[in-house]
């Protein structure tokens, strides 16, 4: 699950910020289904400013506990998420296709320093090619950038807004690829500009009907004691 997040003028940023590390998250390491717990800050210059995600057994298993954490959140605490600009939380799926190793970089204890969340959707009719790039071009390319970590492609289940922005509930696209990096640099180095200037990537990146893609920087994870 990844949830974005902006607090916006409403809650100072010491407030936002004491409610999701000492309330929110501590609430979700006493739920079974989660796993990991990261929280991210925007690097990009866009909002919203701030990401959380969290591994979870499965979906479905996500999705039996849902009914009893949204019980949980039905008071104080559903009302502070409402008081933010925005809570936009994505339920994914692991991706059925290709599992790619990660690098020798890899930490299998917390996560990079850096992530690039990628979200395309493209016509139903093209899914098949796009997926073929996707597993066997370019993440392959990605994998050659100095400081690349690993990828991992999702498909949002689900999605929800919360916040006083939220007028009407908005699409995400189908996929999601968190790539994670040891460094920022990779954002701008030669390989990485390779791995979307081939022609098939040209192709799938301008023909996407929905496209969105955010820089991130490790702000905090916890563990399970």
């Amino acid at each position: 699950m990844v949830v974005f997040s902006e607090p916006g003028s409403n809650v100072p940023i010491e407030e936002y910020h004491d409610w999701y590390n000492n309330l929110h998250i501590p609430g979700l390491i006493d739920t079974p289904v989660f796993q990991t717990w990261a929280r991210w800050e925007a690097i990009d210059g866009q909002q919203p400013s701030f990401a959380a995600t969290y591994d979870v057994a499965s979906h479905e298993e996500f999705m039996e506990a849902w009914p009893g954490l949204w019980k949980r959140w039905s008071g104080p605490e559903q009302e502070k998420m409402e008081q933010f600009e925005l809570m936009d939380r994505r339920n994914l799926s692991v991706y059925p296709g290709a599992i790619h190793p990660p690098s020798a970089l890899f930490d299998a204890t917390r996560p990079a320093e850096y992530a690039s969340f990628v979200s395309l959707e493209v016509k139903p009719e093209d899914e098949e090619e796009f997926n073929k790039w996707y597993d066997e071009e370019h993440i392959p390319m990605l994998a050659k950038v100095p400081g690349w970590v690993r990828s991992r492609r999702f498909v949002v289940e689900d999605v929800s807004q919360l916040g006083v922005s939220v007028t009407e509930q908005k699409r995400a696209p189908k996929y999601l690829a968190v790539h994670e990096w040891a460094s920022p640099d990779a954002f701008v180095s030669p390989e990485l500009k390779a791995s979307i200037s081939t022609p098939l990537s040209v192709k799938m990146l301008d023909g996407a009907l929905l496209k969105e893609r955010r820089l991130m920087k490790l702000f905090r994870t916890w563990e399970r004691k």
